[in-house]
């Protein structure tokens, strides 16, 4: 996908404010589509990609509705074979094409640089965003949603056999920042019609907080997260499972090292914290993730300093350096949905304290904290720097509501726990609801800071 985002005509449209989910859907469905025909009919030359369309033709062509989506698959009837990289490059060298034969002087002035894009009037941009609609319009999914009917019918699909595409790795910096959530999103959307084809699987996966990120990307009112939600399941690993990795972790590193036998936890580390098992300890300081633990384990063996036993002593001073750790984790991992991050969970945090209710945070606290954020440089998409400008303009927006939608975003991450009301228990989005909307708070709910943070700025849980 580096060849779409690497794309001049492509990004001039997108810094005149063009809308190229229509275009990503068709790039995806495409591919995707293709890859399927590639792999079900195990097509590895160009005859068998005649051949294999050539079969499609006589067995739909009488059928008027596949007919356009027939004719479709005809353009593409040499490509079946190839890589899905090559036919990412083709697909979107074919728009290239359309693209600069419409307005291919535009496209080479963005080229030249000079910020040509700023210097067009609003009156030209929206002449060539509707040039660019009658290239990528509607019909052209309806093509493909016909090609996607075709590889649905019964006749298309292997009964024995079920085919599995997996994308992976959307966190990484595969392409520009400016496209990377438009790209993602535009594939969310696609999945639900290839969902028609009952032998293909096709699987995404992606981290929590790239997923927000998408979510904040939609800006069209027709948009709804609970379409993506039906389509998502979360990962989720118990306190069972997380023992288990642990287990097999210290068994692998140590194994080696002693005669026989098999070297678990209790062999290298105490039995426990204070009054708490010293392992569920650990494990309440993560966000039930092995790679949390997994690193919490390493810190404690670090700390011990090359010493075949980890004291409690050791596990506290690797609690501090393991929490620090994993703030900046946090803060990085969320900074393109949040990057106010680290002020927001610093207003939840008290000198001697890891609780407070939002009654204490009224006045004073609540005004500095959205004058420091109004007054910073907005970066891309980032809500508390709204609610805070709004705020601090006088704009319909109370201490309640700043602090609420602050809370709402340092539960969503895992920063801190929420009880809602007098008599509730602390809910934490790891274990309980991802997501708690502001409006269910109140001056009494009341924070928590995540125990995994404790460490990090050298706060002790009194029970508050």
């Amino acid at each position: 996908m580096s060849y779409v985002s690497n794309s001049d005509a492509l990004r001039f449209l997108d810094a005149i404010g063009a809308d190229l989910d229509l275009l990503f859907q068709v790039l995806w469905k495409h591919v995707i589509c293709i890859e399927f025909i590639r792999m079900r009919w195990s097509v590895n030359d160009e005859a068998r990609s005649y051949s294999v369309f050539q079969s499609m033709w006589d067995r739909f062509l009488g059928d008027a509705r596949k007919r356009k989506s027939l004719e479709y698959l005809k353009r593409w009837q040499d490509k079946f074979w190839i890589t899905m990289d090559e036919n990412i490059k083709e697909i979107t060298s074919s728009f290239e094409e359309k693209l600069t034969e419409s307005f291919g002087a535009e496209i080479a002035k963005f080229k030249a640089g000079g910020q040509y894009d700023k210097r067009l009037s609003s009156g030209q941009k929206t002449e060539i965003i509707a040039r660019f609609r009658k290239i990528v319009n509607a019909e052209q999914l309806q093509e493909l949603s016909g090609v996607i009917d075709i590889l649905a019918d019964p006749a298309s699909n292997d009964a024995m056999k079920t085919y599995y595409i997996l994308i992976d790795k959307l966190d990484e910096n595969w392409v520009d920042v400016s496209i990377r959530f438009k790209l993602i999103r535009a594939l969310l959307e696609s999945l639900k019609s290839l969902r028609k084809i009952q032998s293909l699987k096709t699987l995404v996966a992606i981290r929590t907080d790239v997923r927000e990120r998408v979510m904040q990307e939609a800006r069209d009112v027709t948009f709804q997260r609970e379409k993506f939600d039906d389509y998502a399941m979360q990962l989720r690993w118990n306190r069972s499972d997380l023992r288990k990795v642990v287990e097999l972790r210290v068994n692998q590193m140590f194994k080696l090292q002693y005669s026989g036998g098999v070297i678990g936890f209790q062999d290298i580390f105490p039995s426990r914290v204070g009054n708490s098992d010293a392992l569920d300890w650990m494990i309440d300081r993560t966000l039930m993730r092995p790679r949390d633990i997994i690193s919490f384990v390493n810190e404690g063996l670090s700390a011990a300093d090359g010493v075949t036993e980890v004291t409690v002593t050791n596990l506290r001073k690797a609690e501090v350096s393991y929490a620090q750790k994993r703030r900046d984790a946090l803060l990085q991992e969320w900074f393109s949905a949040y990057p106010t991050l680290n002020k927001v969970i610093d207003l939840f945090i008290d000198g001697n304290s890891v609780g407070k209710t939002f009654d204490d945070l009224m006045g004073d606290p609540v005004a500095n904290f959205a004058l420091g954020i109004s007054l910073e440089n907005k970066i891309a998409h980032d809500p508390i720097h709204d609610v805070c400008t709004a705020f601090v303009q006088g704009k319909n927006m109370t201490d309640l509501k700043v602090i609420a939608e602050a809370a709402a975003v340092a539960y969503r991450v895992g920063a801190i726990g929420l009880k809602l009301k007098v008599g509730d228990p602390f809910i934490y989005s790891h274990i309980n609801e991802p997501l708690i909307a502001a409006s269910t708070m109140g001056a009494d709910t009341r924070t928590r800071l995540h125990p995994m943070l404790h460490g990090a700025y050298r706060l002790q849980d009194n029970g508050s």
